[in-house]
């Protein structure tokens, strides 16, 4: 005989017993967020909004797709969105993110423009993503900024985010163009030095701080320079700098900044 639970006695049971969420397979497990941009203007008819979950544990290499989902006719943001995957393809020790976009047939408008990290190295399964415009018509992505003369804002230091302190600048580097010289913020004090860069391979000589005691900003600091001497390899993806140490993992990640 087939017996028909009530709903609250069916939702008591999944809390207890761990049932999939509705749309997810037997297994499944998802990444849930919000994505939205600064614009005020609507998206045309026809848009469609995705959302990816990727392995982007080798900077020299494409990542690889995990999971994906796509919503079409979005309408106004935020968009929430779920992207299911199968845990058993999660590595512990390999680096997930998730990239969003909205498209309009062959062309982007809009792009997450920096690393949103889930599920592995502390990170959870929900995260809120910014999306930046993509201007220029057949465009389909951020046009890469350089890494000299440019505002790089510390966002991670070793995939743990960073924020400044209060009545604290933010911790930033600035590469010069001439002479090899790289200066900036570390959190609590100006920090300068020296760089060399051929290639992808970049490696800082002496970088100091003028060490001025500070109440707060002092932990960042440490951990910012601390990681600076370890950095080996360079890489910009649009406006995202990953500074990487000599086992290509991430051990800083800087968006570019107007000046």
């Amino acid at each position: 005989m087939r017996v028909h639970l009530p709903m609250a006695v069916t939702l008591a049971y999944c809390l207890v017993l761990s049932c999939p969420a509705p749309g997810l397979a037997q297994g499944q497990l998802a990444v849930d967020g919000t994505a939205t941009y600064r614009e005020r203007m609507a998206l045309p008819p026809d848009a469609v909004f995705e959302a990816t979950l990727i392995d982007v544990s080798h900077a020299d290499a494409a990542g690889q797709a995990v999971g994906q989902t796509r919503i079409e006719q979005p309408g106004n943001p935020p968009f929430h969105f779920s992207i299911p995957y199968d845990p058993g393809q999660i590595q512990p020790n390999h680096i997930y993110a998730v990239r969003g976009r909205i498209v309009e047939g062959n062309r982007v408008l809009f792009t997450s423009s920096q690393r949103y990290q889930v599920l592995t190295q502390g990170h959870g399964s929900e995260i809120g993503m910014m999306m930046q415009r993509v201007q220029g018509s057949g465009q389909t992505e951020p046009a890469a900024v350089p890494l000299r003369e440019t505002y790089w804002k510390l966002e991670e230091i070793a995939g743990k985010a960073v924020s400044p302190a209060e009545q604290q600048r933010e911790a930033h580097l600035i590469f010069s163009a001439q002479g090899g010289r790289v200066s900036g913020y570390g959190g609590c004090n100006r920090i300068a030095g020296s760089y060399e860069v051929s290639g992808a391979s970049l490696q800082f000589r002496g970088v100091a701080s003028t060490r001025m005691a500070c109440a707060r900003g002092m932990e960042t600091e440490s951990r910012f320079l601390a990681a600076l001497e370890q950095v080996r390899r360079w890489k910009i993806s649009g406006r995202e700098l990953q500074l990487l140490g000599s086992d290509d993992t991430v051990l800083l990640s800087l968006t570019a900044q107007p000046q």
